[in-house]
């Protein structure tokens, strides 16, 4: 049987990660809307949560770091009526 018309659901998965230095000093990255905010973004098809936060660190820090531990998951779900069967 062949749907027509059904609107799909997106699910986009993000990580981001919370970097302190020696000090306790958090990093932030200011954006293109000059707001501050973690280094975040989507997760890639196939990648893992741990490697999606140590690459968008990198990406938007050049920093490269080691997860210590996940502590918060999220997810954007919705969905785009331009996107039918």
């Amino acid at each position: 049987m062949e749907i027509v018309g059904k609107t799909l659901p997106t699910h986009i998965v993000a990580a981001a990660g919370v970097v302190l230095d020696e000090k306790g000093n958090v990093l932030l990255v200011n954006t293109y809307n000059d707001s501050w905010v973690l280094p975040s973004g989507e997760v890639e098809s196939g990648e893992n949560l741990v490697d999606a936060v140590k690459r968008e660190i990198f990406e938007e820090s050049s920093i490269e770091v080691e997860v210590g531990e996940v502590f918060c998951i999220s997810s954007n779900t919705c969905t785009y009526p331009n996107k039918v069967v």
